[in-house]
C-alpha cells in the first residue's frame, strides 16, 4: 500500500500526493473529513518544507501548515 494514507474516520486508505506537488487551488482532505483550499505554498531557503496557507472549507478562517516536501496529504 506504497502511496497511500489512512485518515481517521474514513473506512479505507486513500491515494496520496507530496505536499511538494500540490497547487494553488487544490482541495485537501484531512481526518474526520474535513476540508481545506491551498491558497499559497511557501518553500523554505532549502526546499525540505513548505509552508501551506490553507482555507479552511467549514470556517472560512485561513491558516499556515508547515509541513516536509515529502509528506503525503489527500487530494478531495
Amino acid at each position: 500500500m506504497t502511496n497511500t494514507v489512512k485518515l481517521q474516520g474514513i473506512c479505507n486508505h486513500k491515494m496520496g500526493i507530496k505536499v511538494s506537488d500540490l497547487r494553488p487551488g487544490n482541495i485537501l482532505l484531512w481526518n474526520y473529513g474535513y476540508k481545506s483550499e491551498v491558497i499559497n505554498l511557501i518553500p523554505s531557503k532549502t526546499g525540505k518544507t513548505i509552508t501551506l496557507q490553507l482555507k479552511s472549507l467549514q470556517d472560512g478562517i485561513l491558516r499556515d501548515r508547515k509541513m516536509s516536501s515529502e509528506t503525503l496529504v489527500v487530494k478531495a
